[in-house]
This record gives structure tokens, sequence and C-alpha cells, in this order.
């Protein structure tokens, strides 16, 4: 069970804070990881069961993902679950280049050990995520579900577009009572967000507004397969299409 909110500010303050701290995990463009002073992190999490991570990316490498997204596909995802539809979004399909180094960079056991820390969740054996859009006018929103499935351990959004845009809001919330613990608006490209997977929480995204584009990499940090066995299995598997 997850612990009471004890802050009295609201949602959206709360979520904020992080942005006034200085970057303590960054992925360069090599590969590299970079986490220190990660301890105030673990109080602000154990609040909120969400933290910002500024600058997660480098912008180096920042700046090539987004020149990749340029030339890549987008496509139309249901959201769905055994029972219902949940939501609509555009996402970029597994056999696009930027999808195959999105996972290359996420699944780093540094980066797995920093996150184990902060959120004191159980060891991480990888990452498996997707990069998707919504955008104004096209009914592109998913609706209060929990990701309860699949090992998962965390949640991750990183922002990798540079389009303005209104509406297209995380929110997290307990299930029970319907409170909402963490909101999270619009953030700088290469910001990101990790979040609490928990059958106790759901979370959701609103509707994109104001013309806009949201574009973000998106996805779960999982118990399992570990790391060795997902390696083999994804990036032998996935054979990215050279332009």
């Amino acid at each position: 069970m997850i612990e009471p909110c004890r802050s009295t500010g609201s949602p959206l303050e709360l979520a904020e804070e992080s942005e006034r701290l200085a970057t303590v995990i960054q992925i360069k463009r090599d590969g590299h990881v970079i986490a220190e002073q990660l301890e105030p992190l673990r109080g602000e999490f154990a609040r909120q069961h969400c933290v910002l991570l500024p600058q997660l990316l480098e912008p180096a490498l920042l700046e090539y993902l987004l020149r990749q997204l340029t030339s890549s596909r987008f496509i139309t995802k249901f959201e769905t679950d055994q029972q219902h539809e949940f939501g609509k979004v555009l996402f970029v399909p597994e056999t696009e280049p930027v999808l195959f180094v999105f996972h290359l960079l996420l699944n780093n056991r540094k980066l797995f050990r920093a996150l184990e820390l902060i959120t004191n969740c159980r060891p991480i054996g990888n990452f498996s995520g997707r990069i998707h859009q919504s955008v104004a006018g096209s009914a592109h929103q998913i609706a209060w579900h929990g990701d309860n499935a699949d090992h998962r351990l965390l949640g991750l959004t990183i922002n990798l577009g540079t389009q303005s845009y209104a509406g297209g809001v995380f929110q997290l919330r307990r299930k029970d009572s319907e409170q909402i613990v963490c909101e999270v608006r619009r953030k700088q490209a290469g910001d990101a967000f990790v979040f609490r997977i928990s059958p106790d929480l759901q979370h959701r995204l609103t509707l994109t507004e104001n013309h806009g584009r949201r574009t973000v990499g998106v996805g779960w940090f999982r118990a399992k397969p570990d790391f060795r066995s997902f390696a083999r299995s994804y990036f032998q598997f996935v054979t990215p299409q050279t332009q």
C-alpha cells in the first residue's frame, strides 16, 4: 500500500519543486549516465509518487533525437486493456531507428540504480517504451488507468517536442479516493518525470489543446525480464530500418 501524502501544497506546486533543483541525473550522447545528489528527490517521490528530472537528456543527445524524429513515421494507436479502449494517440512503429536508440539509452544499469535509490522500488531489470504524439483537435487522450501488469515498477515520460501547446496534462491520483497527488504540465524538451506504478494509483493524459502537438518518449521500468534477457530478445529482434 502507498503511504499517505503528507504535503499540504497543491499537486501542481509539488510537481514544480524539482525544477528549482540542479540537474542530478543526465544521460549523455555516448550513453554514459551522471547521477549525483539524489537524496533530495527521495523525499519528494515518497510524498507525491512522482518526481521531475530536469534535463535528463544532454542537449547534444536531445538535438540528435529531435533530428531523428523529424523523419520518423507516426501511426494511430488505440490504448486498450482486456475489457475496453481507454485512449488514442499517435506512436512511432518499432522499426523506426529513433525508437531503437530510445531503448538503447534507457536500458542503462547506472540509471536503474539511481532510480531504485530515489523511488525505493524493487531492482529494475529493463526499460520498455515507445514514442508517441497527441495532437490538438484529434481526440488524442488517455483515460484513467493503472498499468499494473508486465512486472512494471515505474512509469517514465520525457518531453521530445519543441512545439507549444495547452492541455496535455499528466495527472496521477489515488484509486480509492480519486485524490490527485501529482500533476505535470508541459516541460522543456529533454525534461522528464518518473512516477510510481501501484494498484493504489491511476494516471491519465488530458486532451492536447490550442493547435498544439505533444511529443514524448514514454515507458516503464520493469522488474522482469532481467537486463541480459531483455537485451538478447529486444536488441536482436528489433532491426531498425536504414534510410
